[in-house]
This record gives structure tokens, C-alpha cells and sequence, in this order.
């Protein structure tokens, strides 16, 4: 399993790469002997400790993001957060498993940073950006994936229309599926 680490405002020591490695490779024990690749971001900002964990697993990507006063805590919150998305879309794969499935290669996704300084309202500013993999899936596979990742707003490729389509859940906890006109 490859392991990047990166630390923003904070020196990154040895017992704290250890006891991140440590805990991403339990993580995922889940997925043992698969193309699993993990990015740890672990930063300061002003007395919060954030932790944010992007794992890459067979072109599926998952991601969890904590904050704390401890900086170890809120790894350990990340990591539990994390397991939990990983063992339900383990057992999700066992149940939905088909015959012809071709395990895809993780790629390594570079997260470009944005800065958009130069706008003054900060609700046009982008806050960050996120890249996947589009490939096509079912109306029902795309909710179970978004209710796995827990998003509020889901983008797919819709397989029987071969369009993108986005859901998204309302205030009232419905889904409601976006699909463009041509």
C-alpha cells in the first residue's frame, strides 16, 4: 500500500508518520492484496487539528475528514470514520459482485490547489476542488455509493442514458436526480 503524508503548518515527526502509517494500514486491512493507495493530509489552523484521509481503492476514491484539539484524536476520528465507509463497500462488493468485473488500477490523483485570491466575496470563492473517475453506473449503484461516502450531492455517469446525471439529497432526506436536456 502506497502512503503519502503531507503536513501543512506542522512538522511532521516521526512518531506522528508512524502512528498515521500504523493506523492507515489497518484501514485498509479490508482490502488486502488490492491496488490501495492512501493520501493523509494533517494541518493546523489556529487550535484545530484537521485530518483529512483520501483513499484510493480499485478507481473507487473515499475520503473522510476530521478535526479535533488533539491532533492523534482526530486521526483516530478520520480513521474510524474511514473503516466504516471501507467495510460497508466491502461488503457492498461481496453482495453485488459479478462474474466479468475487471479490478481497475488506482490511479494517483495529484490534488492541484487552487487559489482564487483575487475574489473578495467569499461565497464565490472555490473552497476546493475534486476529481474522480466518471465511468458508467446505475441509478441504484449511484445511490448506494453516494449513501456509502456519505455525500449530500452525488455525480455519475448514468449507464442507461450515457449522460451525467447528479443527486443530491433535500432537506426533507429525499433524493432528487438532475438530468440534462439536449
Amino acid at each position: 500500500m502506497q502512503i503519502n503524508i503531507t503536513a501543512k503548518h506542522l512538522k511532521l515527526t516521526d512518531a506522528i508518520d508512524s502512528y498515521v502509517r500504523q493506523k492507515i494500514s489497518k484501514a485498509g486491512k479490508f482490502f488486502d492484496g488490492e491496488a490501495v493507495s492512501a493520501h493523509v493530509i494533517l494541518s493546523v489552523e489556529k487550535n484545530r487539528q484537521i485530518t483529512e484521509v483520501t483513499f484510493y481503492i480499485e478507481g473507487k476514491t473515499f475520503r473522510a475528514k476530521e478535526e479535533s484539539q488533539d491532533l492523534y484524536s482526530s486521526i483516530d476520528l478520520t480513521i474510524d470514520k474511514l473503516s466504516k465507509q471501507l467495510r460497508k463497500q466491502k461488503e457492498i462488493s461481496k453482495i453485488h459482485r459479478k462474474e466479468n468485473l475487471k479490478v481497475a488500477k488506482s490511479k494517483a490523483v495529484k490534488a492541484d490547489v487552487f487559489s482564487y485570491d483575487t475574489m473578495h466575496d467569499s461565497r464565490t470563492k472555490i473552497a476546493e476542488i475534486k476529481r474522480f473517475d466518471v465511468h458508467p453506473v446505475s441509478i441504484e449503484e449511484a445511490i448506494v455509493e453516494m449513501d456509502s461516502l456519505n455525500y449530500r450531492v452525488y455525480m455519475f455517469l448514468n449507464a442507461s442514458t450515457d449522460k451525467i446525471n447528479v443527486l443530491y439529497r433535500n432537506d426533507s432526506g429525499s433524493i432528487v436526480m438532475l438530468e440534462p436536456e439536449f
